[in-house]
């Protein structure tokens, strides 16, 4: 079996990674020791970094057969499942209640996430968090192409020929909103000045910056939310 297109050969590792990267990110922004429902998990890499280093019991759903045969070495629980279908969190039901939910560049790939995020409200606990991130269609390399006329697509990235939707931070948060969630903050990946501000804010021990110029600069955009008790 060919190996999946989303896929790290061991688990993520944050020693090996730069701390401001989108995985690094929303790893730190996971509370350890939650049962987590993850949708989309690839092949398992973040899923088994919060297995083994944070202390969660993860359930996770990926539409790859390849995938779900590496995760399910990974995570506690992995299922194949097309998360457009109504059915698709049936096989996540068992392990539920979560106390928060992950969807990790995965939305933009469905037809109906929409759908899926107020289906997934019936799996979590009152106040359970919520992590998503989305690419963000407005980065000015997009825009900069779409002045000269072009709107290219590619195998991965912004432009990933499999996406469905396309996001801005406006567009994202209403996504998380209209489905009844609560945006609590925003971060940004994939931001080059983003990142320099961070490395100052670290050397000299000063909180991170907030999100600079995010609907221009950002790559990928990290939603955190909470589902209202």
């Amino acid at each position: 079996m060919a190996l999946p297109k989303y896929h790290i050969e061991t688990i993520f590792t944050p020693e090996q990674t730069n701390p401001d990267d989108a995985h690094s990110l929303l790893m730190r922004l996971v509370p350890p020791h939650s049962r987590v429902l993850e949708l989309g998990c690839a092949s398992g890499y973040l899923s088994g970094y919060m297995e083994q280093r944070l202390g969660c019991t993860v359930t996770g759903l990926e539409f790859d057969p390849a995938a779900v045969q590496i995760a399910a070495t990974r995570m506690s629980h992995a299922y194949l499942a097309d998360l457009d279908q109504p059915d698709a969190l049936d096989l996540a039901a068992p392990t539920a209640p979560f106390d928060g939910l992950l969807a990790a560049a995965i939305l933009e790939h469905l037809k109906y996430p929409e759908a899926l995020l107020q289906r997934a409200k019936t799996l979590l606990k009152p106040g359970a968090w919520v992590i998503v991130s989305l690419p963000n269609i407005a980065h000015w390399n997009v825009r900069l192409k779409l002045l000269r006329g072009r709107f290219d697509y590619a195998d991965y990235g912004i432009m990933d020929r499999t996406h469905v939707h396309f996001y801005t931070v406006d567009t994202g948060r209403r996504l998380l909103e209209d489905q009844g969630y609560r945006v609590e903050a925003v971060h940004i990946a994939g931001s080059a000045l983003q990142n320099l501000a961070n490395r100052f804010a670290r050397a000299t021990q000063r909180s991170l910056p907030a999100p600079l110029l995010p609907g221009l600069l950002a790559y990928e955009l990290i939603y955190v939310a909470t589902l209202p008790g």
